[in-house]
């Protein structure tokens, strides 16, 4: 019986569900199998729901928001919340103890805020990162966890033991969860794409990385007897090994995208909970242009590509400031913060890279990404290498070619809504060099442009080879800013004006 989900969309359960009909509804868990009757409910948060973890006896479960907030459901009992810190980075999962009376959240920077009997064993919070932390899973005996970032890279601490870690391998598409074998041995990782990367005991019994997916996969619970589950933002299931199929949404129109799941401990069943936000089951393609080590392998990077009028090359390395600080760094920079902005608001970002330490990829790669995902709205962000004594912004939009043809009038209404949001935001004046009068540049000769099939437009934000906009590139605050101003362009073109 699905029992305190609030009033909203119906929806008929598949084979090995709790009941014959109920709701959906944003922030509701909806069961399946034999998860716990009268655990389920609805809330109302400050900020979107990420995450989720069940109590050890699957009485209950707790759900955290991108704020901190913890609402605790059946069993489940509130040991306390960030909700009313002011965080340096946005909540992104969280984690129970073996017992159920404590658990650990995790931000995006990697810092740990320890509740209950959970005990801090450390963070990475004071680290520099290559990439933002996604997710996290404690060991079987509560000594310890793991953090891992978008890239594979792992963090652990207490008794939680490195096994192995994707960090330094160029993944397909970024990791987005993982799991803890049982015995906590071993684990999983999980990219959006469903590629599994399995480490120490943790068996590989298959993955969806072949596959194509209608909707991206946002996270992962283990089986206690081996195996499995992974789930896609449409609540779409995939099982693996001793992981039994219970049941999915895949096939249901949903409110709100799936944001995460979790396992009774028996294994006969699992929830899946819905997010929130005004992007919630919305789409977004990132690509941060260039890459750090692009300058290391020119047999890659100067090879040339279709880009759909012609050809250029693979990528290039950018430009970069006097101070030394390169294009690829900044967009990267940029783009981190304006992937956590945008999955506050509930979206699922896709980012083309997930660290500024590797080569590529190619355009023409980074292009099939953003489309095979199926991207509400993507955009392009760079900066620029123009003359010395030119300064100001410019969005780029593309030209039709064929393969973009459908979405022409769409990129030029998201286009013009960046440049007057980001103008906005920032304060940075539109180039005054460059051909921009009024900030908006066609161009037939991008493969980001030329190849794209959803809606799309590129942003020079300002000129590394000027001392004025290189001293605002290289501020925090200023990147922060610029990635605000993006996501509030985004929002709008998505949302409709606030």
């Amino acid at each position: 019986m699905v029992v305190g989900l609030a009033s909203g969309l119906s929806w008929s359960p598949l084979p090995g569900t709790a009941g014959a009909s109920g709701t959906v509804a944003p922030n509701s868990a909806v069961p399946f199998g034999d998860t716990t009757v009268g655990a389920n409910a609805v809330s109302v948060p400050n900020a979107p729901i990420v995450g989720m973890a069940a109590t050890h006896d699957g009485s209950g479960y707790w759900l955290v928001g991108s704020d901190g907030g913890i609402f605790s459901y059946g069993g489940a009992r509130f040991f306390g919340s960030t909700g009313a810190l002011r965080l340096n980075a946005p909540i992104v999962g969280l984690a129970a103890t073996p017992d159920g009376r404590g658990y650990w959240l995790v931000a995006r920077d990697g810092g740990i805020f320890d509740y209950g009997d959970a005990p801090f064993f450390g963070s990475a919070g004071a680290q520099h990162l290559n990439a933002p932390i996604v997710g996290m899973a404690a060991t079987a005996d509560g000594g310890g966890y793991w953090l891992v970032a978008s890239d594979g890279g792992i963090f652990s601490y207490g008794d939680a033991r490195f096994w192995g870690s994707t960090g330094a391998t160029r993944l397909n598409a970024p990791v987005v969860g993982m799991a803890a074998t049982p015995s906590g041995q071993g684990y999983w990782l999980v990219a959006s794409d469903g590629g599994i990367f399995s480490y120490g005991d943790a068996a590989f019994d298959g993955s969806t990385g072949a596959l194509h997916l209608n909707k991206p996969i946002t996270g992962m619970a283990a089986a206690p007897t081996g195996g499995y589950w992974l789930v896609a933002s449409d609540g779409g299931i995939f099982s693996y090994g001793n992981a039994a199929y219970e049941g999915s949404l895949g096939g249901t129109v949903l409110p709100s995208a799936v944001v995460g799941m979790a396992a009774t401990p028996s294994g006969g069943g699992y929830w899946l909970v819905l997010g929130s936000g005004v992007l919630a089951g919305k789409v977004v393609g990132l690509d941060p242009g260039h890459n750090g080590q692009n300058g290391d392998d020119p047999g890659l990077i100067d090879q040339p590509v279709p880009d759909g009028t012609g050809s250029e090359p693979c990528d290039t390395v950018g430009t970069e400031t006097a101070g030394g600080y390169t294009e690829a760094a900044f967009n990267f920079d940029v783009a981190s913060d304006l992937q956590a902005d945008l999955q506050t608001e509930g979206a699922t970002v896709v980012m083309t890279r997930t660290n500024n330490a590797g080569e590529g990829p190619c355009v023409t790669t980074r292009a099939a990404v953003i489309d095979d995902a199926g991207a509400n709205v993507a955009v392009d962000i760079h900066a620029d290498g123009g003359p010395s004594d030119g300064s100001g912004f410019t969005v780029l939009e593309p030209v039709a070619d064929g393969p973009n043809d459908s979405v022409i009038a769409s990129s030029n209404v998201f286009a013009a809504t960046l440049r007057d949001a980001f103008a906005a935001g920032t304060g940075m004046p539109v180039a005054d060099y460059g051909g921009s009068v009024d900030g908006l540049v066609p161009r037939n000769d991008l493969a980001g442009l030329n190849l794209t099939t959803v809606p799309k437009a590129l942003i020079e934000i300002g000129n590394m080879q000027n001392a004025g906009d290189a001293a605002l590139e290289g501020s925090q605050s200023f990147r922060q800013a610029a990635a605000q101003a993006i996501a509030n362009a985004i929002t709008e073109f998505l949302d409709g004006p606030a």
